[in-house]
């Protein structure tokens, strides 16, 4: 599916920019339904996030260097509205939320190695903060 770029939307974080569109796809991804993808202008790294996602099974996905790292956070809050839309507010307030100290992880690769350590995995969230 193309998105147009007047689809697309900026916000700034910190000392970032980050071009980010909401999108509809299915199989495709780690998440399947309508999805928010932030991708930073200097192409180092992308966050994507399902809107409405079930409450038991929330998640945020994080990738860097050409997808060779990944990680999957769990439990992230709800950047949407009630009515599942979500604004640049939210979108600010995603990466933001991705920037924290420590979070619980369902998932983690780091090229090929995909079994990493609880330490290994928050060493891989470290790297990803120095972005």
């Amino acid at each position: 599916m193309a998105i147009s770029s007047k689809n697309k939307r900026r916000v700034s974080v910190g000392n970032k920019e980050y071009l980010w569109w909401v999108f509809d796809e299915y199989d495709q991804t780690e998440l399947d339904g309508i999805q928010v993808k932030a991708v930073c202008s200097d192409q180092t790294h992308f966050i994507k996030y399902g809107l409405q996602q079930k409450p038991d099974d929330r998640k945020l996905v994080l990738a860097w260097e050409n997808y060779t790292k990944l990680v999957h956070l769990s439990s992230p809050p709800v950047f949407e509205d009630n009515e599942g839309i979500i604004s640049t507010a939210g979108v600010k307030e995603m990466i933001q939320w991705c920037k924290k100290e420590r979070h619980r992880i369902q998932y983690s690769c780091d090229g090929n190695k995909n079994d990493l350590t609880e330490t290994e995995q928050q060493l891989l969230l470290k790297e990803y903060r120095k972005n």
